[in-house]
């Protein structure tokens, strides 16, 4: 087990490489209030697709090194279904698992984690999307999208002060367990990799869940 508590980065902000693509090509980003409203006046499609990254649209990438990025990579499908799954020993009345679904991250993001576990129920999210109150943990499963995903999603994800967030390498076979959001550096201050033999412990307010890494591994 790795792990890296670093505060040396608590005076600056680390730019992703969608923030940098911003500004360099002068874009007027989209808020989330205007990319719901493209998606019920179906200028954009309702599906799994996009997302919503820094105001920017951007097509979500979960293919593998030798596939087509655009669909599900074979080993990218097996652990969302795993995800999916779980949820089942996670849902209860105070708390669900969603998947591929958006999350807000004010003021431009609405990026869809693999899976996000969020407070109350479904219904509670009928007009509006779970936002960073109500989100206690997000997971991605990376692969080709692993560089999207520790350097555009985690700042998003460290500003709206998401309190846990779990990246499913699987170019490593290993979780990287980002805890102690830091907002005004977008980062985290604390990263945890475990291997298959160790455990994860997803921190729920009522108590936490633990889950041996295997079980969501390949």
């Amino acid at each position: 087990m790795t792990i890296a508590t670093d505060r040396s980065i608590s005076s600056r902000v680390i730019a992703s490489p969608i923030v940098d693509a911003v500004a360099r090509a002068n874009i007027v980003p989209l808020t989330i209030e205007q990319y719901s409203q493209l998606i019920e006046q179906r200028i954009i499609p309702e599906d799994s697709t996009v997302e919503l990254l820094r105001g920017v649209i951007v097509w979500k990438d979960r293919g593998s090194p030798d596939e087509d990025t655009m669909g599900h990579g074979k080993r990218h499908r097996l652990i969302v279904s795993i995800l999916g799954v779980l949820a089942g020993k996670i849902n209860n009345a105070s708390q669900f698992v969603q998947i591929q679904l958006p999350i807000a991250c004010p003021p431009d993001g609405a990026p869809e984690p693999d899976a996000a576990i969020v407070r109350g129920l479904p219904r509670d999210y009928s007009d509006r999307y779970p936002g960073p109150g109500d989100v206690f943990c997000v997971i991605e499963v990376a692969h080709t999208s692993l560089e999207r995903d520790r350097e555009d999603k985690l700042p998003i994800y460290a500003l709206a002060s998401i309190p846990q967030y779990v990246i499913v390498n699987l170019f490593d076979n290993s979780i990287e367990n980002y805890t102690d959001p830091d907002p005004a550096t977008e980062q985290y201050r604390t990263k945890v990799t475990l291997n298959a033999s160790q455990t994860l412990s997803l921190r729920l307010p009522s108590a936490s869940f633990d889950i041996a890494a295997r079980e969501i591994l390949p």
